[in-house]
């Protein structure tokens, strides 16, 4: 009876583990920190710990270069720019994807086109969409990248989804940038989530519950 039980709690606070916090990103639009459309050349920090369910100050997020489309709730960059995003406080994974289309109404033929972004030194991200056959994922040291790599003159097909990479560790910082896209068209969306590389509360208590479980064995033994 007592080893059914055991098994039981142990099972219990195991799930609770992986559900407790950190297993769902939270998307962080221009509008949630108070930026409108068409802001441009964006230079301020922000407290993002509310968006998160965090208390206050927790975790502040600095835009760098930041600019926002002027159509949707969207970060966006243009061909040559590119915008940087810093964390402080909690650690946090996040999360980048680009538009699921390259190039623009300008460029159409696809030369050239390369959606990407730059990790910090030593952090490593991996991207995990799914890509048609026109396109190619790279990497080259800490820069991550998907190259239109078909053959289209006239119209440049969408890849079936996004760009997306996500940290495979708690990310201090990256930068997001774009090719051959010289109208600040390529849109993308960040999310963020607390890092489970944060020890969790309930990882005392499952601890603890071990520790007594073995004990309470061990005396009946």
């Amino acid at each position: 009876m007592m080893k059914k039980l055991q098994l039981t709690v142990f099972a219990a606070i195991v799930m609770s583990c992986s559900v407790s916090f950190g297993q769902i990103f939270t998307q962080i639009a221009p509008s949630d920190v108070g930026l409108g459309l068409g802001s441009n050349s964006v230079n301020n920090s922000f407290d993002v710990s509310g968006l998160l369910g965090l208390s206050a100050n927790s975790v502040s997020l600095n835009v760098s270069n930041g600019f926002v489309s002027s159509t949707n709730d969207l970060w966006t960059v243009s061909e040559s720019q590119s915008s940087t995003f810093t964390f402080s406080g909690i650690n946090v994974d996040a999360f980048v994807q680009h538009g699921s289309n390259l190039g623009s109404e300008a460029f159409a033929n696809g030369s050239a086109s390369r959606d990407g972004m730059l990790a910090a030194a030593g952090e490593t991200w991996t991207l995990i969409s799914t890509l048609d056959p026109d396109y190619t994922a790279g990497q080259s040291g800490n820069n991550y990248f998907v190259d239109y790599t078909g053959s289209e003159t006239n119209q440049l097909e969408s890849n079936g989804v996004g760009f997306r990479w996500t940290s495979d560790q708690p990310a201090t910082t990256f930068s997001v940038y774009s090719s051959n896209t010289t109208d600040l068209n390529n849109n993308y969306s960040l999310g963020f989530r607390q890092s489970a590389a944060v020890p969790e509360p309930t990882t005392g208590v499952l601890v603890a519950l071990a520790t007594g479980m073995f004990f309470v064995r061990r005396k009946r033994s």
